[in-house]
C-alpha cells in the first residue's frame, strides 16, 4: 500500500506556524471539516480523546495523531512540517515538527492500521526523516512519499 493512496497534494502543509497541539489540532481540524464549526470540534475532540491515551509523539521530532471518526467513508491522512516545533509530550523529551494525521472512518479498522503501519516503517529510516526536513515543497514531499 502507498501513503499516496490516502493522501494527496493539498493535505501536505509546509512551514505551518503554530506555537501548540491545540493550535495544531485546531488548524488540522478545519482544514479536514472545511471550516464546518460543528464538524472541526468534533475532529478536534476525537484527536483529544486519542492523545489523552497515550501521546502520538513517536520520538524523533515526529508525532502520528490519529483517530477514528464517523464523519468520514474514507481514511483521510494529513503531512505538515511546522515552521517551529512544539511539545507534544514524546517519550523522548523532544519537540515535535513534523506530523502525520490520521483519519478513518469508525468502521475501517484494518486500512487506519495499515496506513499507521506504513507510515511508521517509512519514519523508521532515518535518512526519511532528514529528506522529509529538507524538502520545502508539497510536491517534492508527495514524491517522496509516492515512492514509499
Amino acid at each position: 500500500m502507498k501513503l499516496v493512496e490516502f493522501i494527496d497534494i493539498d493535505s501536505i502543509l509546509v512551514d505551518v506556524d503554530v506555537d501548540s497541539k491545540k493550535n495544531l489540532f485546531k488548524l488540522v481540524s478545519n482544514k479536514f471539516s472545511n471550516n464546518n464549526l460543528e464538524e472541526s470540534t468534533k475532529i478536534i475532540e476525537k484527536l483529544n480523546e486519542r492523545e489523552r491515551l497515550g501521546s502520538t509523539g513517536i520520538g524523533n521530532g515526529v508525532a502520528i495523531p490519529h483517530s477514528k471518526i464517523s464523519l468520514f467513508d474514507q481514511t483521510k491522512v494529513m503531512f505538515l512540517k511546522l515552521k517551529s516545533a512544539i511539545d507534544f509530550s514524546s517519550s523522548d523529551n523532544k519537540n515535535v515538527d513534523l506530523v502525520f494525521v490520521i483519519l478513518a472512518p469508525k468502521n475501517c479498522q484494518s486500512e487506519h492500521l495499515l496506513v499507521l503501519s506504513s507510515i511508521s516503517s517509512f519514519l523508521k529510516k532515518k535518512s526519511s526523516l532528514n529528506k522529509l526536513r529538507s524538502l520545502k515543497k508539497p510536491s517534492q514531499i508527495y514524491n517522496l512519499l509516492a515512492d514509499v
